[in-house]
């Protein structure tokens, strides 16, 4: 038995030292991956920017054949470039980014996914070169989510709700409730005084000539006017005129009204209204109106000379009535 044990010892040894150390399972890097667009939403035919940043360790080798714009299936959305950087990240760390330009035409969704795609990396044991039959590993970016923008107009709203009404307590309507009452009250004061100023004025009564003062007025208005010239049509034009202004001045002073600015009928109505006889109205109706016809017609100048004895006559028939 002793003989035995001698026998089977050394073999045991010798078998546990020839035995090679089983390796130690390689540890998986690390990757941080993170995504960002540069829009939340956008239109029909917008151009998005969506970038995926890889923060990783030196021995990770990314593979870039792939990340071309022709290789990369992003469906609903069309890769128009692709842009791809690698610098160092920090101290012993490095950073990948690669920016997809993307465009979709997709309608009449609220919003549409960015779809996942894989990232292929090797990793460089130190001390160790890549084998060509090396199996490439992968990292999957995640998908995103952005929001689409209708370019249909929806139907409008009514004028009631287009504009979402807020409840109204009496802190939001009591002030200017208080201010437009005090403007009212303001303006209805400014407008009472004004009025009352307005009564209080004591207009001048416009002193009126006696009628034996009407009477030498109109005596010495006759005699300037038979001193007048009738050689020049001038003369002519002047004799009307003044004819015309007098007879509106002496039946306004004597009626107590403005005549200055009144046509000859309404200075017959007026006539007629006051209780005068209706053949000295239509005399100074006529008077007037054959005064407009000579200052103003195309035949004036003709006419004053055939008119101016019966003008006269008229004229101080009228004065002896109205005196």
């Amino acid at each position: 038995m002793k003989k035995l044990l001698f026998v089977l010892l050394p073999l045991v040894l010798i078998g546990l030292a020839g035995a090679a150390p089983s390796p130690s399972k390689a540890k998986r890097p690390k990757i941080a991956l993170s995504t960002h667009l540069d829009k939340t939403a956008i239109w029909v035919g917008d151009t998005v920017r969506y970038t995926i940043r890889a923060i990783h360790e030196p021995e990770v080798e990314f593979v870039m054949d792939n990340l071309r714009a022709e290789n990369l299936n992003l469906a609903p959305f069309v890769v128009r470039d692709v842009s791809v950087r690698q610098h160092p990240f920090g101290a012993d760390k490095k950073l990948l980014e690669v920016t997809l330009s993307l465009t979709t035409y997709e309608i009449g969704k609220p919003e549409l996914r960015i779809p996942s795609f894989a990232l292929y990396y090797f990793v460089q044991r130190r001390g160790f070169e890549r084998q060509a039959e090396t199996q490439a590993e992968t990292i999957s970016a995640p998908a995103t989510r952005i929001g689409l923008r209708s370019t249909l107009a929806g139907e409008p709203l009514r004028l009631r709700d287009a504009r979402q009404v807020d409840p109204m307590g009496p802190q939001a309507w009591i002030v200017p409730v208080a201010l437009g009452l005090a403007g009212f009250a303001f303006l209805g004061l400014q407008g009472a005084r004004r009025m009352w100023r307005t009564v209080r004025i004591v207009r001048p009564k416009k002193k009126r000539r006696s009628r034996r003062a009407r009477h030498r007025m109109a005596q010495e208005f006759l005699a300037r006017i038979r001193a007048m010239g009738r050689e020049t049509p001038d003369d002519q034009l002047r004799f009307y005129a003044e004819i015309a202004r007098f007879l509106r001045d002496y039946l306004g002073e004597r009626l107590d009204v403005e005549a200055k600015s009144m046509t000859p009928q309404e200075v017959e109505t007026l006539l007629q209204s006051s209780g005068r006889n209706g053949a000295s109205a239509q005399s100074v109706r006529l008077i007037l109106e054959r005064c407009d016809q000579v200052l103003y017609g195309k035949n004036g100048i003709q006419l004053a000379r055939e008119w101016r004895e019966e003008i006269e006559r008229q004229l101080e028939a009228v004065v002896r009535r109205y005196a």
